[in-house]
């Protein structure tokens, strides 16, 4: 009775997480926290450490361990090893999730609807913000009133740069749950919902401004064209529809009718605009005010070496070097930085909270080492994925593992950080969603 009274908490809690990472970051850390806590207290009562076998469970548990070592050559020993050892939360949450919460097909199915919805109203809302513009308080309101916090950036219920990270992340699981129960469905011509559902996605996520975003979708979408035979000729539609849409946006966007581009550099805040607003001393007339953003996509692939981007890459290598390996320890990045001898190297940005890239992130703070450890796990995961593929004829949903796995981890993408609570809680539910998805695969069940 206690096994399942636990099991049903951890597993109403874990139909909270794609909510609670939308409301903020504490929400969704107590919550995967728990499901820890919870995981551990029933393997502790059932005497059940049959998890601990699993391959990659050893692996990452080696990592955690090495990266607790590293800590303690840390510039900040005491940072270093307290993330180290509370970072143990997120590899068990998605070991839980595969396990033992996920184990039951019911249980994963009724998840992934609750991820479908929430991932539909991340989608709608930031739509809604989108058609909303207001000349002086931005983008907004949303479904909850919110304006974007950066006046021409979208950032739908988060209040921060992010719907195109999360709706990225979650769209090819999305997707493919969606069109697997079509399966079942008698209707004609059904396999062509894949067609809107990607058009409205990508067009939403490339308003967001988030070009990384758009870009690994597009990788997904690659992977997914030759992984599957049912639904090449309708991904090949979606091409021009996009593209279409795209053009759509940047040529009769009405938002861009009332500004004026300045300046266009390709440095953090390096597009300056102008816009008309009602003066504040009398709104009956109109003052000009100027404000800035993010630099375009464009500016930014055209002079990359002056962009943030490369600035924080190259200081992160820089740094390294000092520190070849086992690194400055998590979550120092920023003490490092703004030493004398590496301060001089910023010249377009300052020193942010991490490197942007999660391999250069491994490789600065836990050194070669660390960033070896890291590469094994990844190589297993995705052996592991391929080679499923590869042996038999399946359902369009164990598509999805594989194509999350490589949008978050394609190495030439700028990310946020791997060891934030927030970027982790999103990385780690949907890794723990996936291995769920994959292991499902080898049982008889009615779902699949």
């Amino acid at each position: 009775m206690l096994k399942i009274n636990l099991e049903n908490i951890a597993f109403v809690l874990t139909l909270l997480i794609p909510f609670a990472i939308i409301l903020g970051q504490a929400p969704s850390d107590i919550l995967v926290s728990s499901i820890s806590i919870l995981f551990i207290i029933n393997s502790f009562i059932h005497k059940d450490w049959s998890w601990t076998r699993i391959k990659w469970v050893k692996i990452i548990f080696f990592v955690w361990v090495y990266l607790i070592f590293a800590s303690f050559f840390a510039l900040d020993k005491t940072i270093g090893i307290s993330h180290s050892i509370l970072f143990v939360r997120f590899f068990l949450f998605a070991i839980a999730l595969q396990y033992w919460v996920l184990s039951r097909p019911n249980y994963l199915k009724t998840l992934l609807y609750l991820l479908t919805i929430s991932f539909g109203l991340v989608l709608f809302d930031t739509l809604i913000q989108f058609l909303n513009f207001d000349p002086v308080k931005g983008y907004g309101p949303d479904l909850l009133g919110f304006y974007s916090n950066d006046h021409f950036r979208l950032t739908g219920p988060f209040r921060s740069n992010i719907p195109g990270a999360y709706l990225s992340k979650y769209f090819y699981v999305v997707l493919c749950f969606i069109l697997f129960l079509t399966t079942n469905l008698k209707l004609k011509m059904k396999e062509w919902i894949i067609v809107p559902i990607i058009s409205l996605v990508f067009f939403v996520v490339f308003a967001t401004g988030e070009a990384m975003s758009f870009a690994s979708m597009g990788l997904g979408l690659v992977i997914f064209f030759f992984l599957t035979k049912k639904y090449k000729k309708k991904l090949i539609v979606c091409v021009p529809i996009v593209s279409i849409l795209i053009f759509l946006i940047i040529k009769y966007n009405p938002v861009w009718q009332k500004i004026e581009i300045l300046e266009n550099n390709a440095w953090h805040n390096g597009t300056v605009y102008e816009i008309e607003i009602p003066c504040e001393n009398n709104e009956s007339q109109k003052c000009k005010k100027t404000f800035e953003t993010q630099p375009f996509f464009t500016d930014v692939l055209k002079n990359f070496s002056e962009t943030a981007y490369a600035e924080t890459y190259k200081q992160s290598i820089i740094i390294w070097k000092d520190y070849p390996l086992t690194g400055i320890g998590i979550k120092n990045y920023t003490k490092a930085c703004k030493l004398d001898k590496y301060r001089k190297n910023i010249k377009y940005f300052f020193c942010t909270t991490h490197p942007h890239n999660f391999y250069i992130q491994w490789l600065l703070e836990t050194g070669i080492l660390g960033l070896i450890g890291f590469l094994i796990l990844l190589s297993y995961w995705f052996k592991h994925f391929l080679i499923k593929i590869k042996r038999e004829n399946i359902k369009v949903l164990f598509f999805s593992p594989i194509i999350t796995l490589c949008i978050i981890f394609w190495p030439i993408m700028s990310t946020g950080s791997f060891f934030s609570n927030r970027n982790a809680s999103m990385n780690w539910f949907i890794i723990g969603v996936c291995l769920a998805i994959n292991s499902l695969r080898k049982k008889k069940i009615s779902f699949f």
